[in-house]
């Protein structure tokens, strides 16, 4: 493995989540556990260990089944930032995903969108994420009709532009994840995070239809993030009337593509930067 500067790279393995959570969560990310837990068994995780043992960095590349992959978790600690591993990381997992024939995709916040400019991303779409904070708890949930994951994962394909069914199996299998509305036409996921439910993904096949969607949530009155592209602006009405605001905007970048992916009149909200 490479060293950066007095920094030694690794591949994360089973064993190494905790590490990655306590860094995720020192610089106020979402991630639970069972994230890591999937990023590690399903990709690349790549991590940076100072000489003391400590995760001081990591980045993730995660390969779908179609098209593209995923490059994310790029987290830097903040005594080690303006050192360049960001960029070092994103280009080590774009490189292993072009190795696998996919184009590299990833999720880039507006300070880090003219970074991975740099280094050949173009943006494809815009989303924003809303945010609503709260103090109650969810509404106790009651068992429904059982989840059909191979239906989900179809109309995600379409909608996203490549088939992941190891994630959806993955969201469907924790206790708090709650799935609605799931016919032929869409659905909507909500799952618990660290600190905050995120919804999303969210497939319709009309504006109006993804709102009844996400009324259809149990929301109850927790902190909640969801990720809506900026074109649906009678989603970011409806939310803001319920006490959202935006909280920070994300552009989807691909490598040297600027057409996006599946169906982006289908999505109506992502899973989150992390996983598209």
């Amino acid at each position: 493995m490479a060293d950066f500067d007095g920094l030694h790279q690794v591949r994360l393995s089973p064993g190494d989540e905790q590490d990655a959570l306590a860094l995720s969560r020192d610089v106020g990310w979402n991630q639970l556990a069972e994230d890591w837990t999937h990023f590690i068994q399903e990709g690349l995780t790549i991590g940076l260990r100072d000489r003391s043992g400590h995760l001081v960095a990591t980045s993730a590349a995660l390969p779908y089944d179609g098209p593209f992959g995923f490059v994310s978790m790029v987290i830097v600690t903040p005594a080690m930032r303006r050192r360049g591993l960001a960029s070092a990381l994103v280009r080590i997992c774009a490189d292993d995903l072009r190795a696998r024939g996919l184009v590299p995709v990833l999720d880039a916040t507006e300070q880090g969108q003219p970074v991975y400019e740099k280094q050949g991303f173009v943006p494809q779409f815009r989303y924003d994420r809303w945010q609503r904070d709260g103090e109650g708890s969810m509404p106790a949930l009651r068992p429904g009709p059982a989840t059909d994951a191979q239906a989900i994962a179809h109309l995600d394909a379409q909608a996203f532009g490549a088939a992941r069914p190891a994630l959806l199996r993955a969201f469907l299998s924790r206790p708090d994840t709650i799935a609605t509305n799931i016919d032929d036409t869409g659905f909507a996921l909500l799952r618990r995070g660290r600190r905050a439910w995120q919804a999303g993904p969210i497939v319709s096949t009309s504006e109006d239809g993804a709102i009844q969607l996400i009324s259809q949530l149990p929301l109850g009155d927790v902190p909640l993030f969801i990720d809506v592209p900026q074109g649906w602006q009678k989603i970011g009405a409806w939310l803001a009337a319920r006490g959202f605001a935006v909280q920070r905007r994300f552009a989807r970048m691909a490598f040297e593509r600027r057409a996006p992916f599946g169906a982006p009149d289908r999505l109506f909200a992502t899973a989150g930067p992390e996983y598209g």
